[in-house]
């Protein structure tokens, strides 16, 4: 009986662990194109430590309030803004490692994520 009820209980380990292996998200494929995709990867990468917590005053990747008068002046402006700094930002956020395209893509994915 002792038996029957551990190979029950393996079972249902086993069974388990494939099912949940269906749904593991390491197979989703992206929607962005690959310049919102690199866009992405900066910004989780470099410019979160402000733009996730609204750190003086950077709008918040996302917030569509926080973005509406920024996004009216166009996605030029605010490359210029971000590359040369504005405010209390800093230059390429303090990245100057980044190159100016790499900023483009940073701010590009930003405001993708307020123009859904």
């Amino acid at each position: 009986m002792f038996n029957g009820a551990l190979m029950s209980l393996f079972t249902l380990i086993l069974v388990s662990f494939l099912v949940s292996g269906c749904n593991s998200d390491d197979t989703t494929t992206s929607s962005l194109s690959p310049e919102l995709e690199k866009g992405k990867q900066i910004v989780e990468g470099r410019c979160f430590a402000c733009h996730a917590q609204s750190i003086n005053g950077a709008p918040i990747v996302g917030n569509k309030k926080m973005w509406q008068k920024r996004a009216t002046q166009g996605k030029a402006v605010l490359v210029e803004h971000a590359i040369n700094g504005f405010g209390l930002m800093p230059a390429k956020g303090g990245f100057t490692d980044l190159s100016d395209e790499e900023i483009g893509f940073a701010v590009g994915y930003m405001l993708s994520q307020v123009e859904q």
